[in-house]
């Protein structure tokens, strides 16, 4: 008989519950007050805990258990934590993915999960009704919101404890009636159901029916699958195991100097989980997942002066406009410590921005990590703006800081093909000196998956075997200087193969970034690999003359070494970006564009 598991790290949490239960856990928004600002409610630390425990119960008595891998496609609200922690207290497998990569694409990603346990809004379950071929395994079906036409329970039918304010709940207190029934019911399924029956569908024993009575999962076991959004390659399934996910905690926790965080500001769903593993009052904000870029900073700004907000994760996305917003309105944010950056690469000038607004004594970290690694590494802006800017600005790549608590952190020869041992790697290093030095970054530690879920040629492309050491190739070029600090050049796949050795994305660009006039620059390459011609795509500012500011890019082109070589500069309106942070440049599509610019030119 399979054991029922739950994940580890779930004592911080009920640990919080036994210390402070009247503790606001999730503070959400819900309407608008009379001066047109959101109105917030909150959950309390018991209440998460009494209804995610209410959660995980009903999805146990359906069947879901150890292992069992459920796709979740809520929406950032109190409903998301309360079913994350329900299946984590569970030991189930949460299936994450974005669904603004587009509807094809997450079908086609959702499919190779396997899933048999389906959690989402209606507009989720319309899709999986509609496209049932993709959806074979499920043969659990919860709906957050109103039910359309498929059955199944709905969220709300389970209630949720009194008094939390969830709007459309039913606000009753019997969850000890209630959960009585469903233990009941688990009796029945015992008798109805042999052991061996449940053991092949992999069901968690119905004998099992309390969540306290449970054994932490081993380590290894996966405990999460989250894909990748491919905004730079193909989507991947990235499995987290419950090691993986309770080092973050550790790591998140080191990265604050071991502070407890207070109230932190949320943009980022697994952020908050972890920080309320912390013990953290979690501020959602209202925004868009899908359209991070559009949060109103008002509303930003609001939030942290209205709740006393001590630290935030956001992406440049975020960050950008908040700098602009306050800077414009002289507004002051005096209790917000620490800001944490990630997604993209946060531009220096908004890292100088934030130091400028925020307290004298606040922190702003500038994070570099990945859906595999996160975090991987950091750099506090005193250390960044203290001479490591100006070194970006002449060509030496972006500085991303040394690696994080426990992470490791090497070179290898950059090149397309698998490198299945570290062997085989080590027989490849002579080729870094024809690149300066400069190779794909790989990692290891214990935040740092080991392998893809889906498709299995992942594992062969991106894995290093070294023993029982696994390395994670990140598919990021970089250098590592004298005292261990990473200096990121740009993607790999986005690495342009020019005539006389191949350039590097970041370091060019940020050559160029520093030009008056310059919003953002992206190098692309067009031709045949091997003898691409190099362009500069250039973002301009507002209003800025392009034709002089043109030749300030040629100017500034001939002053460095990396950046010789770049001789066609093309204007385009605006970048593309990526889906989740909208700060990712698209590259692919810009050298698209370039080639049909320069061939309607009939310059190669």
């Amino acid at each position: 008989m399979t054991t029922a598991t739950y994940w580890q790290a779930i004592d911080r949490f009920r640990a919080v519950v036994a210390a402070d239960p009247d503790r606001e856990a999730v503070i959400y928004p819900q309407g608008q007050t009379a001066s047109g600002l959101p109105d917030y409610r909150h959950l309390t630390y018991r209440e998460l805990d009494e209804w995610s425990d209410t959660i995980g119960l009903h999805l146990a008595a359906e069947g879901v258990g150890r292992g069992t891998r459920t796709i979740v496609l809520v929406l950032p609200s109190p409903d998301l934590y309360a079913i994350m922690l329900g299946l984590l207290k569970i030991g189930a497998v949460p299936v994450v993915i974005d669904p603004g990569m587009g509807l094809r694409k997450m079908l086609n990603c959702l499919r190779a999960a396997n899933a048999e346990a389906f959690i989402g809004i209606p507009q989720a379950h319309a899709a999986r009704v509609l496209f049932r071929k993709y959806f074979r395994d499920v043969r659990v079906a919860l709906t957050v919101g109103p039910r359309w036409f498929w059955g199944g329970p709905t969220l709300r039918s389970w209630g949720v404890p009194a008094g939390s304010g969830v709007p459309g709940t039913r606000t009753d207190a019997g969850f000890e009636t209630r959960n009585a029934k469903v233990k009941a019911r688990f009796t029945e399924l015992m008798t109805a159901l042999s052991d061996s029956r449940r053991d092949s569908d992999h069901r968690a024993p119905f004998d099992s029916f309390t969540l306290r009575d449970r054994v932490p999962a081993p380590a290894d076991e996966l405990l999460l699958i989250a894909y990748t959004t491919g905004s730079t390659g193909p989507a991947k399934a990235v499995e987290m195991t419950h090691g993986n996910l309770s080092a973050m905690v550790e790591q998140v926790h080191a990265a604050r100097g071991r502070v407890e965080p207070g109230t932190s500001l949320i943009t980022l769903p697994l952020v908050g989980i972890l920080d309320m593993l912390l013990g953290s009052r979690c501020v959602l904000p209202p925004l868009v997942p899908s359209k991070v870029g559009s949060t109103e900073p008002a509303h930003v700004v609001d939030a942290i002066n209205r709740f006393g907000v001590k630290t935030m994760f956001a992406s440049p996305a975020v960050l950008i406009p908040l700098l602009r917003h306050l800077r414009t309105h002289r507004t002051t944010v005096p209790t917000l410590h620490s800001i944490y950056s990630g997604g993209a690469p946060v531009p220096d000038w908004c890292i100088a921005g934030l130091r400028e607004v925020l307290p004298a004594d606040a922190e702003v970290h500038a994070g570099y990590g990945s859906t595999e690694a996160l975090p991987m590494s950091t750099i506090e802006s005193r250390e960044l703006l203290g001479g490591l800017v100006e070194r970006a600005h002449h060509g030496d790549g972006t500085c991303i800081g040394r690696p994080a608590e426990n992470v490791q952190a090497r070179l290898v020869a950059i090149t397309d093909d698998p490198l299945p041992t570290w062997a085989q790697a080590e027989a490849r290093e002579a080729d870094l000196v024809g690149t300066r030095g400069i190779g794909e970054l790989v990692v290891s530690g214990p935040n740092v998956s080991t392998r893809y879920y889906w498709p299995e040629q992942a594992n062969v492309a991106g894995k290093i075997h070294d023993g029982e050491t696994v390395w994670h190739r990140t598919g990021d070029l970089a250098w590592i200087d004298g005292e261990g600090r990473i200096w990121f050049c740009g993607r790999k796949s986005q690495r342009v193969h020019a005539a006389g050795g191949p350039m590097f994305t970041v370091q060019v660009e940020q050559v160029f970034n520093t030009v008056p006039g310059v919003t953002r620059t992206a190098l692309v390459g067009v031709g045949a690999p091997g003898a691409q011609l190099p362009v500069l795509c250039v973002e301009a500012e507002p209003g800025a003359n392009t034709t002089a500011l043109s030749a300030q890019l040629r100017e500034r082109a001939a002053e460095f070494e990396v950046t010789a070589r770049v001789s066609e500069i093309l204007f385009h309106p605006k970048f593309p970006v990526d889906i989740r942070h909208n700060a990712k440049i698209g590259r692919e599509q810009l050298a698209v564009w370039a080639g049909e610019r320069l061939g309607k030119d009939d310059r190669r």
